[in-house]
């Protein structure tokens, strides 16, 4: 039976709804889900009504979290308000769908797991076309569950409510092995973010991106912008080097004598990070950094050298 959804949003954000409602058309098709919003009540329907009604029979609330959706009285305090009563039953799941910037991490939708990847903005996205799949794959994981997993279902399954472990951290020691394996997994993490964001270049005219892994611990990207003279770059990044973790290289030829910095690993009482060396001033001040943030520090490095900025 399709999971039926509630897709809640600001009227302001409904040129990415309706991107959004095609990239569900196939799962509305193959009868995972059944797609619903308010756009839908016909002239004349008493609108807090029907709202209501199909709230209420929703398995899936999607929150299009916006500064506009925030800002929505009706949105923000009235139908998340009772999708969170529901939740806390575990009648249904709460799904954001972070579509720009904006204060959700400090409104209860921060609890939930948020789409895209990492809580990544659509509109960050080059080609929104990407998150969006990120969406759908999620969601057809997640509406072919049975039944839905909620927090108040898993609180059921055993006498006593799981224990909230982001309360806590723990004090740990780091020695040379945890260390190796954080950077192989950094190295693993910034090649897969390249993955995705030359797959986001992919449809924009004079844009070209080209992914090559050339062995299991060095991969280059280059970039090509024709719409310039000299629009192309070439980034090398390599696991190990000169900076005992992960270096990079900017041209054609990988030479391993030579570096244009590199990253890294260090800790404190309670986790591994990265450290920028050598370009340190492209990390914006920024001292410890995740995988991710190193990716993206590359990247738009990488990007810019040829042209391209975000809007």
């Amino acid at each position: 039976m399709p999971k039926k959804l509630f897709i809640s949003y600001s009227h302001a954000d409904a040129q990415l709804l309706e991107r959004l409602h095609k990239h569900l058309a196939q799962l509305e098709r193959d009868g995972t889900i059944a797609g619903w919003y308010d756009s839908e009540i016909h002239a004349g329907g008493r609108i807090d009504e029907e709202i209501k009604r199909e709230l209420d029979q929703a398995d899936i609330f999607i929150a299009c979290a916006s500064p506009d959706y925030i800002a929505s009285k009706y949105c923000y305090e009235k139908e998340l308000g009772i999708a969170l009563e529901r939740e806390q039953r575990g009648d249904i799941a709460i799904v954001p769908i972070i579509f720009e910037h904006s204060d959700w991490l400090s409104t209860p939708l921060s609890k939930f797991k948020a789409l895209p990847d990492d809580g990544k903005p659509v509109a960050e996205f080059i080609n929104p076309n990407v998150a969006f799949m990120q969406v759908v794959n999620e969601l057809r994981r997640l509406a072919s569950a049975a039944p839905i997993e909620t927090k108040s279902a898993k609180a059921s399954a055993s006498p006593q409510a799981p224990l909230d472990q982001s309360r806590y951290r723990v004090r740990r020691e780091f020695d040379a092995p945890a260390k190796r394996d954080f950077a192989e997994a950094a190295f693993y993490e910034i090649h897969k973010f390249f993955e995705a964001s030359v797959a986001e270049l992919s449809g924009i005219p004079e844009l070209e991106g080209r992914l090559s892994s050339l062995s299991g611990d060095h991969f280059a990207c280059t970039i090509i912008n024709r719409g310039i003279s000299r629009g192309y770059e070439t980034l090398h990044v390599r696991l190990g080097g000169s900076w005992g973790a992960i270096d990079i290289l900017y041209g054609d030829t990988n030479s391993r004598n030579t570096s244009n910095g590199g990253f890294g690993v260090e800790a404190d009482d309670y986790q591994l990070f990265l450290t920028a060396t050598l370009f340190s001033h492209r990390s914006g001040g920024k001292e410890r950094m995740s995988p991710r943030e190193a990716a993206q520090m590359l990247w738009d490095d990488l990007i810019s050298r040829v042209g391209i900025d975000y809007v």
